[in-house]
């Protein structure tokens, strides 16, 4: 085992699906060869769910991984993230002074901040993994001013962050050449790693005659819902499409609105929760994952976990030319494929759902782009470059 020690940082609790599959999934294989504690910030009720917490918890016992738990505080917003943040540089200032630890691998960029005013400090080895343009997302997404201090403060730690790492990790090719050009950072210093997924065991049978959709996940800010469900209303018109299974953990209240302002009645769609772990329940009920995002700067580094999660299954996807590289992952195969959702008609869809060698098309681009091994691999090569 690596006779480093390394302090993994992430704003996003393990407790969440998002977390446990973009964290701990990774941490659980690299822990095998690397000595490696997990910080993270849990949502109280995240916590209180006693039978998630005792099964995560013991998952990461059995792998011999340290994780350091804290409460994660949202509002008010800015007091509380200082808090988080102070929280955090104790915590760190106690794992490097007694634990030596001396790699920090720095998941997103809040808990960055300390990171750089502690760096002066102890010099560690840092990996900065970007997983977007958080400060732009900020922008793009909740309409922060590029004029504000806020804005322009992130953007200050952003720039010493992409300076004194020893190493970048991105989503997209196309936000490393921006980081290569904005920054000046060598292309040696940058890797890309899509956001991988474990492989969930494609088991599809036939329900019906008609062709479902599935949406999963966020139905805002990043994503455009409407358009998406235009489109859906759009495609209903011809007799051989079903239903759209809407799952996500937004209020339903709102979505069933926003649903209903569009169009679609009651038998249209179908709209309930899943939670991680029955995730493969919920691509045994359409045949096709749908979404599109917002197009703007902060989009260029972004690729959604669920692309990788629906090939594995052998479910194909249909988006939006969101970025450059959803459009090399569609040309690679034509298992994502790239459509104008305001001009596609049904004719197209349909001919790309019937293809006989859609199920090889799958799994053939979700063995390049987006295996968990394949990412553990390139993960394991930086950790022993430091």
């Amino acid at each position: 085992m690596s006779q480093n020690k390394i302090l993994y940082l992430s704003y996003d609790g393990i407790l969440e699906p998002l977390g446990y599959s973009q964290v701990f999934k990774y941490v659980e294989k690299l822990s095998k060869d690397f000595d490696i504690s997990i910080v993270s910030f849990e949502k109280s009720a995240n916590v209180k769910d006693t039978k998630n917490y005792e099964k995560v918890r013991g998952l990461i016992q059995k792998k011999g991984i340290k994780w350091i738990k804290h409460k994660y505080h949202h509002k008010p917003q800015v007091p509380s993230t200082i808090y988080d943040l102070i929280v955090l540089t104790k915590t760190m200032l106690i794992q490097r002074l007694f634990y030596g630890a001396n790699i920090i691998h720095l998941r997103g960029y809040p808990l960055g901040i300390p990171l750089v005013f502690l760096n002066w400090l102890f010099n560690y080895k840092v990996i900065f993994d970007i997983r977007g343009f958080w400060v732009d997302e900020k922008v793009d997404r909740d309409g922060w001013s590029k004029s504000s201090i806020k804005y322009k403060f992130l953007k200050f730690i952003e720039k010493r962050l992409f300076k004194m790492s020893d190493k970048i990790v991105t989503l997209t090719e196309m936000s490393k050449k921006i980081i290569q050009n904005v920054h000046d950072v060598e292309d040696k210093k940058i890797s890309v790693i899509r956001t991988c997924a474990d492989k969930i065991k494609p088991s599809k049978t036939k329900r019906d005659e008609k062709i479902n959709f599935g949406y999963l996940g966020s139905t805002g800010r990043a994503y455009n819902f409407r358009q998406t469900l235009l489109f859906f209303k759009k495609l209903k018109k011809s007799k051989e499409v079903g239903k759209i299974f809407i799952f996500t953990g937004d209020d339903h209240q709102k979505v069933q609105k926003e649903v209903r302002d569009c169009g679609l009645q009651p038998d249209h769609y179908q709209l309930s929760f899943v939670k991680s772990e029955e995730i493969s329940d919920a691509f045994e009920k359409f045949d096709c994952l749908i979404f599109n995002l917002n197009i703007n700067f902060s989009i260029s580094a972004s690729m959604p976990t669920k692309i990788g999660e629906s090939l594995s299954s052998n479910t194909p996807v249909i988006c939006n030319n969101f970025n450059d590289d959803i459009e090399e992952i569609s040309n690679f195969c034509n298992a994502c494929k790239v459509v104008d959702f305001q001009t596609s008609n049904f004719e197209e869809i349909n001919d790309f759902l019937l293809n006989d060698s859609l199920n090889e098309r799958c799994q053939n681009t979700y063995e390049k782009y987006f295996t968990l091994d394949s990412g553990v691999r390139e993960y394991k090569n930086i950790y022993l470059s430091l």
